[in-house]
């Protein structure tokens, strides 16, 4: 488990990017940053097929196509927000699974990946969500990720973008 603190003073609302499953295409990855440049952090939810250090700003987790990746999860705590992020290949990623798992380490929020299909579900207050995937998407939607704001009140709004 790794805990990532953040405390952002100069701004009331922090503004979360998250995006998953490029497998090794870094032009979108950079699109994004250059569209959100105003993010306070950068996620990723596996399967970059990259080296972490070359898909920074994006902090990521292990997914079943990432062989230099150290963390299967990681466990973030920004204020009182906790979130979990894995890539979800060694999961049932049933919506119940996912709710029990975010309880169990007290996040209010969870993020996979490894589906390519994006969704986003409040299930008994907890925020689950999958940004679908910026390569290879299984869904008509296309190429997506997903932007999560949170404010001094603790609210959390999340919405899926396409890019």
């Amino acid at each position: 488990m790794v805990l990532y603190y953040m405390e952002n003073e100069e701004t009331s609302i922090m503004k979360i990017v998250v995006a998953s499953d490029n497998h090794r295409d870094l032009t979108l990855l950079k699109r994004i940053v250059q569209l959100h440049s105003d993010a306070d952090l950068f996620l990723h939810a596996g399967d970059s097929g990259l080296d972490e250090r070359e898909i920074e700003p994006f902090l990521t987790v292990k997914g079943n196509q990432d062989f230099l990746v150290k963390n299967n999860y990681r466990i973030l705590e920004l204020g009182s927000i906790r979130i979990y992020l894995m890539h979800g290949h060694r999961t049932f990623l049933s919506l119940n699974r996912l709710e029990a798992l975010a309880r169990e380490n007290n996040c209010q929020i969870i993020i996979h990946g490894h589906t390519h299909v994006p969704y986003y579900r409040l299930v008994n207050g907890i925020h689950i969500l999958c940004p679908g995937s910026l390569r290879y998407p299984r869904s008509r939607r296309g190429t997506t990720y997903a932007l999560i704001l949170i404010n001094d009140e603790k609210n959390i709004q999340i919405e899926i973008l396409d890019i």
